[in-house]
């Protein structure tokens, strides 16, 4: 059966169902409804009883110092730079042996990641319906389904100019890791 047809199929049917419950959900409270709103009302004491025991420590709801966006914003100016060199370590499996590691610039990516939209909305209406679709795009690679690598793999490009895909266990550092001095350099001809 068409794809289209079948997502089609399927809204339809989610609609019924969700327009049945919320007749059922209107007709009356029932006992499961009050034993809901009794539970909630006994979490929302609970939840009392532990902010009044350890309250927020902000006054205001703001934090003197916002440690949190500091950090991402200093990791995405310095990971994100154009010229930046890291050190990605791969490890063999999920082990803790490093097989090596790689000198690179810039940063590590995802092969998930692409330069277009992941989907497209397509006209899939039947006679004077005007129904909009969404079905997976075509990626960047004028392909359809999985990236290499799968949901974890990642690619970076090293000081040669060397492209690198693994779905390997990885590190990357800002600086060589001391406890991995003895990991070889897989890229030898890499500039540190």
């Amino acid at each position: 059966m068409n794809r289209t047809i079948t997502r089609t199929m399927a809204a339809i049917a989610t609609l019924a169902a969700l327009g049945t419950g919320a007749a059922a959900c209107s007709s009356g409270s029932s006992s499961a409804t009050q034993a809901q709103a009794s539970s909630n009302d006994d979490a929302g004491i609970e939840y009392q009883k532990f902010t009044a025991a350890v309250p927020y420590p902000y006054k205001n709801g703001e934090p003197s110092d916002p440690l949190e966006r500091k950090n991402l914003a200093r990791r995405l100016t310095q990971y994100n730079s154009k010229g930046a060199t890291n050190y990605v370590y791969v490890f063999a499996g999920y082990t803790d042996k490093v097989v090596g590691y790689y000198v690179i610039t810039g940063k590590v990516s995802s092969t998930g990641s692409q330069m277009t939209s992941t989907q497209a909305n397509t006209h899939c209406g039947y006679g004077g319906d005007h129904i909009v679709c969404t079905n997976e795009a075509i990626g960047d690679d004028g392909s359809f389904g999985p990236n290499e690598g799968g949901q974890n793999g990642v690619f970076f490009f090293t000081t040669t100019g060397a492209l690198i895909e693994t779905n390997q266990p990885w590190i990357v550092s800002s600086q060589p890791i001391k406890v991995y001095a003895d990991a070889p350099q897989l890229d030898a001809k890499a500039k540190p």
